[in-house]
């Protein structure tokens, strides 16, 4: 009897042993299974606080109607064209690989979650370019989003709150991208994407006119600065130096945009988008155009700005130069003027600050408006990178016609100086 007891307390604890083992496997499963689970989001948040965050970044749906267009040709397999036009975070700067930054990220889980093609009918213009403002992107949408498109955009996301800076000049030029956008195509959707950066951004300063035009609304930096405040993530997980984020940064703001796609997906249609009649700010950019030559209401005299300056800024997708149809005056050339008859109510003048690593050495230009002089302009100031600086020379409220001269300042006649581009409003 006592052998059949102690077989049956070694069986017992046998079993309890082996249940105990079995359980402490089954737990470690599970617990990898929770790990790879939260290792799929950035950062390695857990699903439920990162879809908190994401919510939280879409501060307005805004209008749903010309979104849900864009979504409808996705999933029917149409053509469907895409731009992302802002600076260097659109571009992709941050991670090793430009590819992954948000706008790459955010087409290849649009085209995996709507289309049934793999995106193979979406065409996309990455049009990031570091260190520009609005009003450089307003200058350069045409060439850089519609020519490059091979049509009008279906979809576009507008970045620059990192860029620019408070100045009116600047929201105007922003609200003139909006609402060109809009205009020039009934269906047209725009996103405005607020990045972050560790000084901040202009968000404050464009949701009047995002809520006034009713398009949504993405604005990443409370969340971020919410997350590293919380511990959520650090500095470093997010950001790569002040401004540009890491691949998970990156990713983030493509989840964000993505969100918005998915609620717009989500909730009932509104009504047709309607334009208001009258623009927000004062003194409208209207019939924005970039000049690349003579016509009807331009007329120039190269001068000795008569060159093409092939160290301008290039786009990381083409890895061409930016600005091919440019006026340049090359060191040594002659001191002649250029001069331009032009007839406008506002004129953007974009300039080169030369790459400190060139040779060639670059002075200052003096710009003269119908014979007086608008301001010097410092083309070989110091810490320049080939970077372009777009300024307001010409800013009134009635069409008329002006004369611009660009001379070289006294002391730097045989220096270089590229005027990159132009653009005016009639």
């Amino acid at each position: 009897m006592k052998k059949i007891v102690k077989t049956l307390i070694l069986a017992g604890s046998i079993f309890v042993l082996i249940s105990c083992a079995s359980n402490s496997v089954n737990q470690e499963k599970s617990q990898e299974t929770e790990v790879k689970e939260i290792s799929n989001h950035p950062f390695g948040i857990e699903n439920e606080v990162y879809q908190e965050l994401m919510d939280k970044a879409v501060i307005s749906i805004g209008n749903d109607y010309r979104l849900k267009k864009v979504i409808e040709k996705l999933r029917a397999g149409e053509d469907v064209y895409i731009a992302a036009l802002g600076g260097s975070v659109t571009e992709g700067a941050g991670p090793q690989n430009f590819r992954d930054g948000y706008a790459y990220q955010f087409c290849r889980k649009l085209n995996a979650s709507y289309t049934s093609n793999n995106g193979e009918k979406v065409h996309v213009a990455y049009a990031g370019l570091s260190g520009t403002p609005s009003s450089l992107g307003l200058t350069r949408y045409e060439s850089d989003v519609v020519q490059r498109l091979g049509h009008l955009p279906d979809l576009l996301i507008i970045e620059f709150a990192v860029n620019d800076d408070g100045s009116e000049e600047q929201a105007r030029t922003f609200e003139a991208l909006v609402r060109n956008a809009l205009e020039a195509n009934e269906e047209t959707a725009v996103i405005a994407l607020y990045s972050a950066a560790t000084y901040g951004n202009q968000a404050f300063n464009r949701k009047s006119i995002a809520e006034y035009y009713r398009i949504p609304q993405i604005d990443v930096l409370p969340v971020v600065k919410d997350g590293i405040a919380k511990g959520k993530f650090s500095q470093k997980d997010y950001y790569t130096d002040n401004v540009h984020p890491t691949k998970d940064g990156h990713e983030f703001q493509a989840d964000c945009l993505m969100t918005l796609v998915n609620k717009t997906d989500e909730q009932n249609l509104n009504d047709s988008a309607e334009i208001p009649q009258e623009w927000l700010k004062a003194k409208p950019l209207t019939n924005f155009t970039r000049i690349l030559g003579d016509d009807e209401n331009v007329k120039i005299q190269a001068g000795g700005f008569n060159g093409t300056d092939f160290t301008t800024q290039s786009i990381k997708e083409t890895g061409k130069g930016n600005f091919p149809q440019n006026w340049y005056h090359q060191a040594g050339s002659s001191g002649d003027s250029f001069i331009m008859e032009i007839t406008c109510k506002a004129l953007i003048f974009t300039y080169k600050e030369q790459g400190s690593w060139l040779n060639e050495k670059f002075g200052k230009a003096e710009v003269y408006v119908d014979g007086k002089l608008k301001a010097t302009f410092d083309g070989g100031k110091e810490g320049g990178w080939c970077n372009c600086v777009p300024k307001f020379i010409i800013d009134e409220s009635e069409l008329a016609r002006h004369t611009v001269e660009v001379r070289m300042a006294k002391g730097c006649e045989k220096d270089g100086f590229t005027i990159v581009a132009m653009g005016y409003s009639k």
